[in-house]
């Protein structure tokens, strides 16, 4: 095991502090805070906020251009080309729901 050198200071509330020691005591082999947080070091997921929040917006912007879609297909209901534009909306449907999967994997 290396020397461990560097010194992580954090400031926590009184309610933080308790939920990490209950995390702590939860743990398998009652570990200890540090213990713990070592433990968790690379297992954590970080997510970028302003990324995820262009992410939604994107999305919230297809859902918007979608809906103006269906609403024009439902109400003119112009035969064949209702049923080809119903097509490429449910492959547009997949497509986004794919991505919104591997986002959060």
């Amino acid at each position: 095991m290396k020397p461990k050198k560097c010194i992580l200071q954090v400031r926590l509330s009184d309610e933080e502090h308790a939920q990490l020691q209950q995390l702590a005591a939860d743990a398998d082999a009652g570990m200890t805070m540090f213990e713990l947080v070592r433990a968790h070091i690379g297992r954590i997921l970080v997510r970028n906020c302003q990324d995820e929040r262009e992410r939604v917006a994107m999305l919230n912007r297809i859902n918007d251009n979608l809906n103006m879609i269906a609403r024009c297909v439902n109400t003119w209901r112009i035969g064949a080309l209702a049923v080809e534009a119903v097509s490429h909306l449910m492959a547009i449907e997949r497509a986004v729901l794919e991505l919104t999967r591997e986002n959060k994997e």
